[in-house]
C-alpha cells in the first residue's frame, strides 16, 4: 500500500455507537465513492478499530498534485457530506502524512 513515498490524509471517525450501523452505511455507500472521484487520489483503503473508530487512508498520485485535488469541487463536496455526522461522532480526525526526503542541498559531511 504505501511502498512508495507519496502523500495520503489519515481519517479517523468514531460515532456514537446508536449512529454506527447508518454511519457505516453512509461511509461505505456515499463517502469513500465521493473520495474516488477527487481527481489525485490514487487509491482508497478502509478499516476499523477494535473500539469502533473507521479509519481512512486516502493516498494521493504525487506531493504536486495534493494542493489542486484538495482544492477541487470533488473534494469540496466530499467534505460537505460530513456536516450531517458531526453531531453523532465522538472523534473527528484528519492528519495529512507526506514523506521527509533528502534535499539536493545537502551533503553528507562523513
Amino acid at each position: 500500500m504505501l511502498s512508495e513515498p507519496r502523500p495520503f490524509l489519515l481519517l479517523r471517525a468514531r460515532p456514537k455507537a446508536p449512529e454506527r450501523g447508518r454511519f457505516e452505511e453512509w461511509f461505505r455507500d456515499s463517502h469513500i465513492p465521493a473520495v474516488r472521484r477527487i481527481p489525485g487520489i490514487s487509491g482508497v483503503e478502509v478499516g476499523r478499530t477494535a473500539g469502533g473508530t473507521t479509519l481512512g487512508i486516502y493516498m494521493f498520485e504525487s506531493a504536486e498534485v495534493v494542493q489542486a485535488a484538495l482544492s477541487s469541487p470533488e473534494a469540496a463536496y466530499a467534505r460537505g457530506t460530513w456536516d450531517a455526522w458531526t453531531p453523532h461522532l465522538d472523534e473527528l480526525l484528519i492528519e495529512m502524512w507526506a514523506p521527509l526526503v533528502p534535499l539536493a542541498i545537502y551533503q553528507s559531511a562523513g
